[in-house]
């Protein structure tokens, strides 16, 4: 099978930090940061893996959820996905979008880390 290979790689980690610093100095509230929806803390449940990274916020171990976009891929665009399942749709051909989300389910923290188009790589 073909490995997964990413170009267009966007990193969010400055925004991240940036609202860690915010949130640190009270113009940001826990709220504002916290605020993972339903949808985004069962995705990292039952397809995140554990990151080796604690939340920021609580300490807790985070969760890092793949979500997929693109119209190549029809109806599993904005859906989360695991690396097995996203290898399975480079190796049809189609190239999409990645964005990687950690997730803490304790305190619902959330922040997009990366976003990178994902291809084959022979």
């Amino acid at each position: 099978m073909n490995s997964v290979a990413y170009k267009h790689v966007v990193s969010y980690e400055w925004e991240r930090a940036q609202h860690l610093r915010q949130l640190r100095l009270g113009q940001l509230q826990r709220e504002d940061v916290c605020d993972a929806d339903f949808l985004l803390r069962a995705a990292a449940r039952h397809h995140g893996v554990t990151m080796d990274r604690a939340c920021p916020v609580c300490g807790q171990p985070l969760r890092l959820t793949l979500w997929v976009y693109g119209s190549s891929l029809g109806r599993r665009a904005g859906s989360a996905r695991s690396e097995e399942e996203i290898a399975g749709m480079v190796a049809e051909g189609i190239e999409f979008t990645v964005h990687e989300v950690e997730v803490c389910p304790a305190c619902h923290w959330n922040h997009l880390l990366t976003a990178a188009t994902a291809y084959a790589a022979c």
